[in-house]
């Protein structure tokens, strides 16, 4: 099986990698690389699996149905719905207010294809990017 693997810092993708093999194996070697990484007297190891949804215009070719009828695939109005499986790791983040913002992530899920890699690497992309100050905001408007 391919497992995508990445890592972002701030906003951006720093490393992105197919690696073949076990899924858990794949996970579990990437979290002991996170563990290298990881500073404890500055942050929390947070790991995280979450089911990212994934949606595909309809129709869809057989291939795909195949693909993706194994991660719960159902219709949704003009689209093909799915969920995969998505590890977070978080190896430097901060608590801000009440929610915590992850700086450092490595992103662990199965490859299912080009799309679905482009969606994961939107999200690790999304964690990882800093929300503007509302006082930088309120000086923009």
């Amino acid at each position: 099986m391919k497992v995508a693997v990445m890592r972002a810092e701030l906003g951006e993708i720093k490393e992105k990698n197919l690696v073949e093999g076990d899924f858990n194996k794949v996970l579990k070697d990437v979290v002991v690389k996170a563990l290298g990484l990881w500073d404890p007297q500055k942050s929390d190891l947070i790991i995280m699996k979450h089911r990212q949804e994934i949606n595909v215009k309809l129709p869809i070719s057989k291939e795909q149905y195949e693909l993706y009828s194994q991660y719960n695939l159902r219709r949704k109005g003009d689209y093909a719905t799915f969920e995969i499986p998505v590890y977070l790791i978080s190896f430097e983040n901060e608590w801000v207010d009440d929610s915590i913002f992850d700086s450092k992530v490595f992103v662990v899920a199965p490859y299912i294809d080009d799309y679905c890699t482009e969606k994961v690497e939107e999200l690790a992309k999304s964690i990882t990017t800093p929300e503007k100050e509302e006082k930088e905001e309120i000086e923009e408007e």
